[in-house]
């Protein structure tokens, strides 16, 4: 369907791709085999207007001259973006319908379309598309141009020798969508147009009125009567193509130029963000070592009170130890019974009645009791008449043992004299 025919349509679509457009301006450079066009475009509220437009004829001695003064021209700062447009040698374009798929997914599909759709793919083949929008019955137009990898040789000569850099190549046939206007490019090729998908002999003088009607609802053209869409057709094709919604999604599907032509305008930018990732980075560890050296310093502080107090501890409970074991004496002793007062008398007189040839090995001393181990080398003792002698006490047991030929080991075993008689 026309565009010419919904300007309620127009106006949504022309508010979509002005929200999705991210330049402020840009150019656009079409060549041919006889000039060099180009045109700069500048957002003016809701709309790309034409800032200038410029036309220069190509010199058989100095080809790039023309591109030199076209850039020159055109007034384009070195932020602005450049895209380049026109025919290359050996370029093909084509239309076919695919189903709605990632760019990549869409680009590895396209890798097995060409064969089918091409009699021989170029030698090195490079190529680009752009995929509009689904119909209703789920098909995406996708448009394709192909070209082989020589054929940026020239475009890229003219413009290093121009002293320019270019972010892209836009074929024009790639911005018209299903259901525009003939599309006939009479510098690039005169034999042939593009018409509703497919290629069909271009006529004697193209018709451009219907892309008049269409650019000027998408773009701010200007008011004099010399600019005319016919001269500047290509550009305007570009330009339609960058404004585009998607454009912004698709770029890589129409990335087509090295990396030696593109413009390096973001090196001081990447510097300087490298240098505040080093910035920030460095200022991260430096507060990180900071808390690390406070945090070390806290630690090793409460680790020598924590020694302190453990030291403390261990000497707190060595003295309670101490104090408990003296205190478990003490109470001990507190308990203990006055005894008898006469138990050196008594000691006296159980020493004095043993005879000389009886060691005491053992005595034990208690208010029941006194328990003896004697020795001795005398063979007929007579210990119970001996122990008569003294009041005090009894013989309660008698034990005796002969060591060997010449000892006799004793055990006695004392009781008060009272005990004994009852």
């Amino acid at each position: 369907m026309k565009p010419t025919g919904r300007p309620g349509r127009n106006r949504g679509r022309l508010r979509k791709m002005m929200r999705n457009s991210h330049f402020r301006e840009f150019s656009v450079l079409a060549f041919d085999a006889a000039s060099v066009r180009g045109c700069q475009f500048r957002r003016r509220g809701a709309q790309y207007a034409v800032e200038r437009s410029v036309v220069e004829s190509i010199e058989a001695h100095d080809p790039a001259e023309a591109w030199r003064r076209v850039l020159r021209r055109l007034g384009r700062g070195r932020e602005c973006p450049l895209f380049l447009t026109g025919a290359l040698a050996g370029g093909i374009f084509f239309r076919f319908l695919s189903i709605d798929l990632p760019p990549r997914a869409r680009r590895e599909a396209l890798e097995l379309e060409l064969p089918q759709r091409m009699l021989t793919v170029p030698d090195n083949c490079r190529f680009q598309f752009f995929a509009g929008e689904t119909d209703a019955e789920g098909n995406v137009p996708v448009n394709v141009y192909v070209i082989p990898g020589s054929a940026l040789e020239h475009p890229a000569a003219m413009l290093t020798q121009a002293g320019g850099r270019a972010d892209e190549f836009l074929y024009p046939l790639l911005a018209v969508r299903a259901g525009d206007p003939p599309a006939d490019l009479p510098r690039t090729d005169p034999d042939f147009g593009f018409e509703d998908g497919e290629w069909r002999p271009s006529p004697p003088e193209p018709d451009f009125r219907p892309w008049l009607t269409i650019f000027s609802s998408e773009f701010k053209l200007p008011a004099d009567g010399g600019f005319r869409v016919g001269d500047f057709f290509e550009c305007l094709l570009a330009a339609r193509l960058v404004v585009s919604p998607s454009f912004g999604q698709q770029e890589r599907a129409l990335r087509l130029l090295p990396a030696e032509l593109r413009p390096r305008r973001y090196r001081n930018q990447l510097r300087i963000t490298a240098l505040l990732v080093l910035l920030i980075a460095g200022n991260y560890l430096w507060s990180a070592a900071g808390s690390y050296r406070q945090n070390y310093q806290t630690f090793s502080r409460l680790a020598g009170e924590r020694d302190r107090i453990k030291a403390e501890n261990s000497s707190l409970t060595a003295k309670l130890r101490s104090f408990e074991k003296e205190q478990r004496e003490l109470n001990r002793v507190v308990s203990l019974a006055a005894g008898e007062p006469d138990v050196l008398p008594k000691l006296a007189a159980l020493t004095s009645i043993l005879p000389s040839n009886v060691m005491v090995s053992s005595l034990r001393w208690s208010e029941s009791s006194v328990d003896l181990m004697l020795q001795s080398e005398a063979d007929n003792l007579d210990l119970p008449s001996l122990f008569r002698r003294i009041p005090y006490w009894k013989i309660g047991q008698l034990q005796q043992r002969r060591m060997g030929d010449t000892v006799t080991m004793i055990t006695l075993k004392l009781v008060p004299a009272g005990e004994a008689s009852k």
